[in-house]
């Protein structure tokens, strides 16, 4: 769902989304309650045997010879033969999810037409022969015309009844399917008597409790990783120093590589004593700012001024005294250099 859709979306839409939200998170509540505690529970509810033949709603005494509460809940416990029970496999989905599919494919689990069934189910506890990403569900059908005579019944009961059940709850077995929320569904039967006021409260509970417990996690993490951070400041300040310190440091050595590289008297003059032709004397070599000056020697019919433009040398005046009187040490000469590219 993207936050377009969400915005696009109207109330009644919105407020669906919210309820089946609710109703997961209950589901997976009910989940977390031990079976042993949902036992118990069933053991104090007062059972009510129902006679189809009679109409009538007969007690049935404890399993274990115990009293039940005159204020415990009523259910009603249909007799054998009533509802038609078949157990099915399904995808591995939640509860409410399972009662969906049931209700989509009725026509095939039942052989009875779907608007002609009340449809009520029980997912199974895995065992060996379940297969395995799936669930073994108990799907038990009421007819609608047992379903309605059975409404009449419970309408004329002194109290309304928590439950219908398929069968006799039995110590150590899951609960027995209860079709009191198909008949609901169907509108044969209405709210039990009892108030949903306490479980609200409890749920409510519940999720301000999940709420809490999310947001101390989340100040934990958040203080545990402050203080990781403080133990390790000082040792940061120290390496942010060393990084400044060779920082500068490259910063001296690139400085001092560049200003070496051209203004380097000996590296100057190695490279123009390689540049001059054999035989050259350089007699004198004065360095003003950009421009060197040379004044020397070199044999007869020397390119002086060519050999050093070869080296990458700027020529930028040339002085040659050939017309003069030559010496033993050759024709004199004088030239200006230009430092930098030609």
């Amino acid at each position: 769902m993207s936050g377009r859709g969400i915005l696009d979306a109207d109330m009644q839409t919105v407020r669906g989304w919210i309820t089946n939200g609710w109703r997961w998170w209950i589901d997976e509540l009910a989940g977390l309650v031990p079976a042993r505690l949902r036992q118990t529970t069933a053991r104090r509810l007062t059972l009510m045997a129902y006679d189809p033949a009679q109409g009538v709603l007969e007690p049935v005494p404890a399993a274990d010879g115990r009293a039940v509460r005159s204020g415990a809940p009523v259910a009603v416990v249909l007799p054998v033969g009533l509802t038609l029970i078949r157990t099915i496999t399904t995808p591995q989905l939640p509860p409410r999810d399972v009662a969906s599919l049931i209700a989509l494919d009725a026509d095939r689990i039942m052989p009875i037409a779907r608007g002609d069934v009340l449809l009520g189910s029980r997912i199974n506890p895995a065992t060996s022969d379940t297969p395995a990403g799936r669930l073994s569900v108990e799907v038990a059908g009421l007819p609608r015309a047992s379903a309605q005579a059975l409404a009449q019944v419970l309408a004329n009961a002194p109290r309304a009844p928590a439950c219908v059940l398929v069968s006799a709850p039995e110590p150590g077995q899951p609960p027995p399917i209860d079709l009191l929320p198909a008949l609901r569904r169907a509108g044969l039967a209405g709210a039990v008597e009892q108030s949903p006021a306490p479980f609200w409260l409890a749920a409510g509970f519940l999720f301000a409790l999940n709420i809490g417990l999310l947001v101390w996690r989340d100040t934990a993490l958040t203080d545990n990783l402050a203080a990781v951070v403080d133990q390790q400041q000082p040792a940061v300040n120290v390496a942010h120093g060393i990084l400044t310190r060779m920082g500068r440091d490259d910063a001296i050595a690139t400085a001092t590589i560049a200003a070496r590289q051209h203004h380097e008297p000996l590296a100057l003059l190695a490279r123009i004593t390689a540049a001059l032709p054999a035989g050259t004397w350089l007699q004198r070599f004065t360095w003003e700012g950009t421009s060197v000056r040379l004044a020397g020697f070199h044999p007869a019919k020397t390119d002086v001024p060519g050999a050093l433009r070869k080296a990458g040398l700027a020529v930028a005046r040339y002085g040659d005294t050939s017309n003069a009187a030559p010496t033993p040490l050759g024709e004199p000469f004088e030239i200006t250099l230009k430092l930098g590219k030609p």
